[in-house]
């Protein structure tokens, strides 16, 4: 056999374990290395390494450092390059693929699209986008037609013919239009009535988004009516119903319904206010802020979508049309040099405008508070739900009487939006101003406009007139903010920037109201064009939104709602806590004590039922109060068992009243450090009525929780 074929055939055979283990024991003997020593050659670039072995010698090694980091760092690159290599084909393949199909399988294409509700959320976004432009356009020119006719031919007919009853014509023009609209709203859509946001959110959050196609008919030919009127009414509220109630029937038609139909809704209210004040990113947070409230890209791209969607067809109407401006314009033009204030024109004067945020937000309370209590003098007139809005509009008439007017038409300023002199306010245009001035002081005048305005419009929307509150408070806003700089410039000495104070107070009177913060900083900066005052304006707002929220449980748009019982927060339903009434998961089977029961009756009752808090009741089953496992242990250290139980009760316990809510449950049960409490009828009767405890929560909210989920998993 040739010695070539020796060695391979030694070579193939195994190793018996007794070799394999002198191998090992020859491994185990040899040095061990480690380094001791690492030098860098000057000048020549060696890379010296010296070991040190076990056995105690040195051993030294030289090699270009350079030469093998570099050789290793071009394999590691290479392998990287050639993973992303394979997965970038992998994944360019997958698209061909793709794209194959869906030229080839146009139809199954189609199928899987529509039947994909983040596709057809998305698609509908665009849809409702246009229809939100469409119908804002509608609304603009609806209303400029009807104030044609109202105050600019039959206003000065009237006062033609009333002679030195002039003031006849603002009392007929604004209550002819509500005689008008009243009656029809009433028979047709009662939703339609006032603001018309509060209807919106009671509708997306109990209904779904479900609202019915009249309501936006309805809503945009009363509140044309209305605001061509001279009613002092907004547009933001009329145009947001509108945009909802087209944007439900939309999306109820392309078969969407839960979570999906809620989004295109709120999409197509803020495509609706995007273009009615060219301000797409105010709009898009309008929904989302208010409505909305998520910060899930999911649920905000729809709504960002449809208003830039609006914005940009807004804009092509405004260039080709015949009855636009002939390009897009801010809802305010000030001065060009106003538009480019910049930090240099409020950075001296920071603390004045902390302090004015202040100012801003107790006008917002004051706003809320006396809109929602004339709103409430209606709501209790016993008259026919039709004859209020007339009333109110008779109201304002008489309000408007009093109020400076316009010296070349007689119209008062206070009626409609009051977009002539909000710019005049926010341009401090003294020529303007003046010669709407009755008295020699900006202050007064100011201040005059400012609670003329607040009254008008409280009667005007709380009676139910239809329109919105957004332009009267930008009004309400400017006149602050113009009266607070004139007030610091007179008083103290001071120069400051009337119009950056008029711009603050525009965006944070309305700001603490709805506590709308984001929606009114951006939107403030949009409808001026002046995006250099974005700090100003985050600090009044801030400012003004936690002023609002310390001083109100409610919002102007919410407390609305909560006077119909229906809870319901800023961006949607509240908290499954706030829902809940005591009343309907409290422990009815109340272990209670009488109070003629002696201690050792209670001993009895504590070894059969346990260690706690037992409620103690008269004969007619009046609370008179609680009794625990230390009251018994002081009876029997004292040999008191025979002793009432009054004797030792806790006389004036923690209450809880059955219509209270869960969350205020919480409240009382946490500053009392107790587990859980007595539940009694109503303050003024005592009737023990149930017990509820921490635990009879946890389990209530475990419950409802498992219930909202499976909900939102069926949609």
């Amino acid at each position: 056999m040739p010695d070539d074929q020796q060695n391979s055939s030694k070579q193939n055979i195994p190793n018996s374990p007794s070799l394999e283990k002198k191998k090992e024991e020859e491994t185990s003997k040899k040095p061990k290395l480690k380094i001791k020593e690492e030098t860098l050659e000057q000048g020549t670039g060696n890379y010296i390494v010296k070991f040190q072995s076990s056995d105690e010698k040195i051993v030294e090694i030289n090699w270009w450092k350079d030469y093998s980091e570099e050789e290793e760092s071009d394999q590691e690159l290479r392998g990287f390059l050639k993973i992303r290599w394979k997965k970038t084909k992998q994944f360019l393949k997958k698209i061909w693929v793709k794209l194959v199909e869906i030229v080839t399988h146009p139809k199954k294409t189609t199928i899987s699209l529509i039947k994909s509700q983040r596709f057809m959320t998305n698609f509908l976004a665009i849809i409702v986008g246009i229809m939100g432009s469409l119908a804002a356009f509608a609304f603009k020119w609806a209303s400029e037609g009807v104030e044609y006719v109202f105050l600019k031919q039959l206003f000065p007919l009237i006062n033609e013919h009333s002679g030195n009853w002039s003031f006849i014509a603002i009392i007929i023009i604004p209550l002819l239009a509500s005689i008008i609209t009243a009656p029809f709203i009433w028979k047709y859509a009662p939703e339609a009535e006032g603001s018309g946001i509060p209807s919106v959110m009671e509708a997306i959050v109990y209904r779904d988004g479900e609202i019915p196609l009249r309501t936006p008919f309805v809503k945009l030919f009363a509140s044309s009516i209305c605001i061509g009127g001279g009613l002092s009414l907004g547009r933001e509220g009329p145009i947001t119903q509108i945009g909802a109630g087209f944007s439900s029937s939309i999306a109820r038609r392309a078969g969407l319904k839960g979570r999906q139909l809620r989004l295109v809704v709120i999409s197509g209210l803020s495509a609706a206010i995007a273009a009615t004040f060219n301000a797409p990113i105010g709009g898009a947070l309008f929904g989302i802020e208010i409505l909305l409230v998520s910060l899930v890209a999911d649920e905000i791209i729809p709504v960002v979508i449809a208003s830039v969607v609006a914005s940009i067809l807004s804009a092509i109407i405004n260039i080709f049309s015949p009855f636009g401006p002939g390009s897009p314009q801010a809802s305010f033009l000030i001065p060009t040099d106003l538009q480019q204030l910049n930090w240099q024109a409020y950075l001296p004067h920071l603390h004045w405008i902390l302090l004015f945020g202040l100012l801003a937000g107790l006008i917002g309370v004051f706003y809320t508070k006396f809109f929602h209590f004339i709103r409430a003098l209606f709501k209790r007139i016993p008259i026919h739900p039709a004859i209020i809005p007339i009333i109110g509009a008779l109201c304002s008439g008489l309000v408007a009487i009093s109020s400076p007017k316009d010296p070349a038409t007689g119209i008062p300023v206070i009626f409609g939006t009051g977009y002539q002199t909000i710019t005049a306010i926010l341009s401090n245009d003294q020529n303007t101003l003046q010669a709407i001035n009755p008295t020699n002081s900006m202050i007064t005048l100011m201040l005059l406009l400012l609670f003329l305005k607040i009254i008008i419009t409280s009667f005007t929307v709380g009676s139910g007139n239809a329109g919105g509150i957004f332009a009267p408070a930008l009004f309400i806003g400017g006149c602050t903010g113009s009266f607070f700089a004139h007030v610091i410039n007179e008083t103290f000495g001071m120069e400051l920037n009337i119009s950056i104070f008029a711009l603050t107070g525009l965006a944070a009177v309305f700001a603490g109201a709805t506590r709308a913060p984001l929606t009114m900083m951006f939107m403030g900066a949009e409808m001026t064009g002046n995006y250099l005052l974005i700090i100003p304006l985050m600090i009044t707002c801030s400012i003004s939104y936690l002023t609002c929220r310390a001083l109100m449980k409610e919002s102007i748009y919410t407390q609305t709602l909560a006077d119909k019982g229906l809870k319901i927060s800023l961006g949607g339903n509240v908290t499954i806590l706030s829902t809940t009434k005591v009343e309907e998961i409290m422990d009815k089977n109340v272990i209670a004590m009488h109070t003629e029961s002696k201690m050792k009756d209670l001993k009895k009752v504590v070894q059969t039922r346990g260690p706690y808090e037992y409620p103690i009741v008269n004969n007619q089953g009046q609370l008179q109060g609680t009794i625990t496992i230390a009251d018994l242990r002081k009876a029997e250290i004292t040999n008191s068992l025979d002793c009432l139980v009054t004797e030792f009760m806790k006389k004036n316990p923690v209450m809880l009243i059955k219509s209270q809510t869960i969350d205020e449950a919480i409240d009382i049960l946490t500053r009392a450090s107790i587990q859980q409490a007595p539940v009694i009828y109503s303050e003024q009767n005592k009737l023990l009525v149930g017990v509820l405890s921490k635990n009879d929560i946890l389990r209530s909210f475990e419950v409802q929780k498992i219930d909202y989920l499976k909900t939102r998993q069926q949609e």
